[in-house]
């Protein structure tokens, strides 16, 4: 059985972002929608600056964020929401997003960072489907700092001698090494 991965993000505060792509908004609630098709890891590929000090969002995640993986011990990797490069360098290399999964029967957020090429995460807690989060990240010297709605507030290290320079917006992907189910 196969199931697109649906999730919808707060248009206003997407508003920061050009593109050339055709967005998918919900006329009801305002909400730019994501899809994450099966087999897919992407639900877009936008090339856009980031040149932000943090992003402020509201996401909602309906029920197709249940997923249960064929090989159960990728049922812990990590799919990310949003984020972006830092410090002029690859997204493997240096950066900040927030994290989700399916797991032990809860849709779980995380704040996830890459620093030196060495990836970190902490679990910020898990979530309602169908209810709507606030989420930031925000870069506050050598540090990203976290927050959500009814989360735990998580403080992640940032390379101190960052270079400035071009970085990116970082969007939607399903895994991991498996693609969305």
């Amino acid at each position: 059985m196969t199931n697109n991965i649906k999730f919808l993000v707060c248009a206003i505060a997407l508003t920061v972002f050009a593109c050339d792509q055709t967005i998918d908004v919900d006329e009801d609630t305002g909400f730019e929608i994501f899809t994450i098709p099966a087999g897919s890891h992407n639900s877009i590929i936008r090339n856009e600056d980031f040149s932000g000090t943090g992003i402020d969002i509201i996401v909602k995640f309906d029920e197709s964020a249940e997923y249960t993986l064929d090989v159960a011990s990728d049922q812990a990797d990590i799919n990310k929401l949003i984020g972006f490069s830092d410090c002029a360098q690859h997204h493997q290399s240096e950066s900040a997003r927030i994290g989700w999964r399916w797991f032990n029967n809860e849709l779980q957020i995380l704040a996830y960072s890459y620093r030196e090429g060495n990836l970190g995460f902490e679990l910020m807690g898990a979530v309602a489907l169908n209810t709507e989060i606030s989420l930031s990240i925000r870069l506050v010297g050598d540090t990203y700092q976290y927050t959500g709605t009814g989360l735990q507030s998580v403080t992640m290290e940032r390379t101190s001698d960052c270079e400035s320079g071009e970085n990116y917006w970082l969007w939607p992907y399903f895994g991991g090494n498996q693609p969305a189910p």
